[in-house]
């Protein structure tokens, strides 16, 4: 008897069954793939749903299926009109003491696929089927209970198909607060604000710094012309405090490398420094977890001893481009993401300011045109248009706009 049954407290009316007192099982008939049509008009059924379509049919609409083979033996199938039935499924008949509604609900409940042998091609047989206990309620109850069932999940349905247009507005809206962000529209002016050029002065001057002490080379202190086209066209009507400005000229970023994947000195499933790729950017604010690690011996060799500290900025550009996050622990990345790191910058601000624009303005405008292969080549991160407020107004959209997305979160 199934474990959880022996838990359970069954109404006195409801009968242990053995599954043989109430259905048989039958073998499908052979099929050969090459038999399959496509022009066919009867649905031909394998271990999990539809594989083809075939000439001739004997199973009648709304006949239950049980998977008899691989991966997906045990599953539960219902078809959906005249079909053919392949000896990769077992069909089921039913006595009367049964709705075969109810039946369907109790077989998934079973969990079948736990039965399959131990061997290189897992089957379920029919004996092993009719071993199987459930408890049995009278059939006007039976029917109920699948009423009740349908109509719950007819509301579980509708209530992700909500959840779905929420998100999907959730998103949008995004999309938006940002926009009116990036144009100067969602904090208001100050006259006594610093203009953005004084922060850019600042930010030449810490360059000029860095190149005298050796940390950043003599090319990184040549400025990247803005190209007037339609990218800079969407930022025309800026605050008179703003500048618009390449990226390249407020920040410096580095491209991240994957260790030889044969090398089994360089990845490590224990203690080791995380290796983030695209798949573990997701939509929370920092990466605490990576699926994969590498060595010390890794970091030596393929990164020369440089890792991307905690907190540091990274961003995608490749395959989904503009995906942002903050590292939560000193980390390496592959190829397809640069860590960014701002010349000048107060507490954070101007990284989290990026943080937020960045996945907007990677993906608009002109810019798209560098997605050709799903990548932003180099050239094209150095000169994203970065609509730069003053530093208070970048701290006011940051509070603002995380915020906002807090809320969007609660209600999706």
């Amino acid at each position: 008897m199934n474990p959880l049954l022996t838990t359970l407290d069954f109404p006195d009316n409801w009968l242990p069954i053995k599954l043989s007192q109430i259905l048989r099982v039958s073998s499908g008939k052979s099929l050969k793939r090459t038999q399959l049509t496509e022009d066919g008009n009867v649905p031909v059924y394998g271990a999990h749903g539809i594989m083809g379509s075939y000439s001739e049919g004997f199973i009648e609409k709304g006949t239950l299926l049980i998977g008899r083979v691989g991966f997906y033996a045990g599953s539960i199938m219902r078809t959906k009109e005249f079909s053919w039935v392949t000896d990769n499924s077992l069909i089921v008949s039913s006595s009367s003491v049964v709705n075969s509604n109810f039946l369907e609900l109790s077989l998934k409940h079973l969990n079948l696929g736990s039965l399959t042998s131990q061997t290189a091609q897992p089957v379920i047989s029919g004996q092993k089927i009719y071993s199987q206990i459930i408890f049995l309620p009278p059939v006007n109850e039976q029917t109920k209970i699948v009423d009740s069932y349908n109509e719950l999940i007819s509301k579980v349905n509708t209530i992700e198909k909500e959840q779905e247009q929420l998100k999907q507005l959730a998103t949008q809206l995004k999309q938006k607060v940002l926009d009116v962000a990036m144009q100067g529209k969602l904090v208001p002016q100050d006259p006594n604000d610093e203009p953005a050029s004084v922060l850019l002065e600042k930010i030449r001057a810490e360059k000029q710094r860095l190149y005298e002490e050796g940390k950043i080379k003599k090319k990184d202190l040549v400025e990247t012309e803005l190209v007037k086209d339609g990218d800079n066209a969407y930022y025309q009507n800026l605050p008179d405090s703003w500048e618009i400005v390449p990226l390249k000229n407020i920040v410096n970023y580095r491209i991240g490398k994957t260790p030889n994947t044969k090398n089994k000195n360089y990845w490590t499933n224990h203690e080791g420094f995380p290796w983030i790729s695209i798949a573990d950017m997701g939509k929370d604010k920092y990466i605490g977890r990576t699926t994969r690690k590498i060595t010390n011996k890794a970091v030596e060799e393929v990164f020369k001893g440089i890792v991307s500290p905690k907190g540091t900025l990274i961003m995608s550009f490749k395959l989904s481009i503009g995906k942002t996050n903050l590292l939560g622990k000193n980390s390496v990345h592959n190829e397809a993401i640069i860590s960014i790191f701002p010349y000048w910058d107060n507490n954070n601000v101007l990284r989290n300011y990026l943080y937020l624009v960045l996945p907007i303005i990677s993906n608009s405008g002109e810019t798209i045109s560098a997605i050709k292969g799903k990548t932003l080549n180099s050239k094209k991160i150095d000169v994203l248009p970065i609509p730069l407020p003053t530093i208070r107004e970048q701290q006011e959209i940051n509070t603002k706009v995380m915020l906002f997305l807090r809320i969007l979160e609660i209600i999706s």
